[in-house]
């Protein structure tokens, strides 16, 4: 029977029999659009950085501008947008205000684009049956309840939290990190039982979860096993600087996973240099301490010593556990946004970097979003006339700290570290005439378009291209970076001025 049909169907085809084609169901025209898009000038900018890929650094800023604006994207510049913004964390952050009705028509066809739906459900552009929830792609899911906790956020929840042990890992994980920007006690009995999840990362992200929910009962159950392990004490019968005693937790069992506290993870251990060439690193038991004291809010271990942050974490870097100490107190002061901790380690890092370096702790703490933790009043106050110091003095790593002080820069700083540059790169061409620069020279020069180029004021960017433009004699090796920085801002200057067109 299947030789006889399949020889009908060669003679049906050769008499140029065509099948019926199944109808498509036809597809709903976008939207009108409500809001303008950005006018000529803006549209050749946006066609150099999304199809020319020029200047990409400055696109989320700029979108940004346009949606304070009221501006849209055009039409045109959609696709290779959307297609961007697939690849870029921050492009997707600003995305949503500047699709406009046919841009998040346009995202909704494509399967790959409809990852982006957290920004599209912001307009409303998202399917709202619960069908979606129950039988769509994990996309549209995921689409679906971030626009549901807009609208009814208990039952987007109460959604959320019966599909979360059944999920597979990598849905857990993305559930999680939803619900993290929902969280409510009532979170709790399911956070406690992904304590036992087979995937490592879904118990990380439930223990970190639990301990943000006030009186969750995990935080008493690490407070209970953390308590006895850290005591300070003062010399000068009281009155002298504090000093931590440490013990290490005893051996691990099961019961500290029910904690969330893993036998062995890697993102709490810790390498130190011993000698030259030669790292070694921390045991279970220091990475046991470190978990710990990641996820207790830290404002607990001041309430329980008697000191103030600062104290607490100076004391800290003068003890043998420096590591794991202070990473994970600065992963819990960012879990629990504690503001004081992150002011107390600015500061320490302000004072005491070389002790930081030595205790190799410099570059195991994120300062810069330590900073980002503090409002840009109190950021600038703590950090503006310490940096400008640093950088005329040339202190060891004074660069580092520049991305700490928020964007727009006011002239002292830029002029510090303008001048700065301009002294080191001087006659560099007469300098290292047989011989290369060095590399420090040329890491100095790439700070000029990547972190004082994004930084400047606005009405400082002419001012900084005559200063840039006016150093003698540059090598050449340094000349890509200095044409880098004025294109850059001229490049600025016509993104501002196409706002106003």
């Amino acid at each position: 029977m299947l030789l006889q049909a399949a020889g009908t169907l060669a003679l049906m085809r050769k008499a140029g029999y065509q099948p019926a084609i199944a109808p498509e169901p036809e597809l709903a025209p976008a939207p009108p659009e409500l809001l303008p898009v950005v006018g000529p000038k803006g549209t050749d900018h946006l066609h150099q950085m999304l199809v020319n890929s020029l200047h990409l650094e400055l696109l989320p800023d700029y979108l940004t501008r346009l949606a304070g604006r009221d501006l849209l994207v055009p039409p045109a510049l959609l696709v290779p947008l959307l297609r961007h913004a697939t690849r870029s964390t921050e492009t997707r952050a600003v995305l949503g205000p500047v699709l406009g009705a046919r841009g998040h028509w346009l995202a909704s066809l494509n399967p790959e684009w409809v990852k982006l739906a957290d920004k599209v459900a912001a307009t409303g552009q998202v399917e709202t049956g619960i069908s979606t929830w129950e039988t769509g792609t994990t996309p549209q899911r995921l689409a679906w309840l971030t626009q549901h906790f807009t609208q009814a956020p208990d039952e987007a929840r109460a959604l959320l939290l019966a599909a979360l042990p059944a999920e597979p890992a990598k849905m857990q994980e993305a559930l999680l990190d939803i619900l993290a920007h929902h969280l409510h006690p009532d979170a709790e009995p399911t956070l406690e039982a992904l304590l036992k999840a087979r995937g490592q990362e879904v118990r990380r992200r439930a223990a970190e979860l639990l301990a943000q929910i006030p009186g969750a009962a995990l935080t008493e159950r690490l407070w209970a096993r953390a308590a006895p392990l850290i005591r300070a004490r003062r010399k000068l019968l009281g009155l002298g600087k504090p000093a931590l005693d440490i013990i290490l937790p005893t051996a691990w069992d099961k019961s500290w996973l029910l904690d969330g506290i893993e036998e062995i993870t890697g993102r709490f251990e810790y390498r130190i240099s011993t000698t030259v060439g030669l790292q070694t690193t921390l045991g279970p038991a220091a990475g046991r301490l470190g978990n710990l004291v990641g996820l207790l809010p830290p404002s607990r271990w001041t309430a329980h010593l008697d000191l103030t942050p600062g104290e607490l974490l100076a004391a800290a870097l003068a003890s043998e556990w420096a590591l794991p100490l202070l990473p994970s107190w600065a992963h819990s002061t960012l879990l629990h946004r504690d503001t004081a901790f992150a002011s107390a380690f600015l500061k320490l890092w302000q004072e005491e970097l070389p002790a930081l370096e030595k205790a190799n702790c410099a570059r195991g703490i994120d300062w810069g979003l330590l900073a980002a933790l503090l409002p840009t009043a109190e950021q600038r106050t703590l950090l503006l006339a310490p940096t400008i110091e640093r950088v005329r003095r040339q202190h060891d790593d004074w660069a580092l700290g520049l991305s700490f002080v928020p964007a727009p820069w006011p002239r002292a700083l830029s002029a510090a570290v303008l001048e700065t540059i301009a002294r080191k790169l001087t006659k560099t061409a007469v300098l290292y005439e047989h011989n290369a620069p060095p590399y420090n020279l040329r890491q100095l020069a790439w700070l000029l378009p990547q972190t004082v180029a994004p930084s400047l004021a606005p009405a400082d960017a002419a001012w900084a291209i005559q200063q840039v433009e006016a150093i003698e004699q540059v090598h050449s090796v340094f000349q890509p970076q200095l044409h880098t920085f004025v294109d850059t801002l001229r490049f600025q200057a016509d993104l501002e001025s196409s706002l106003n067109e």
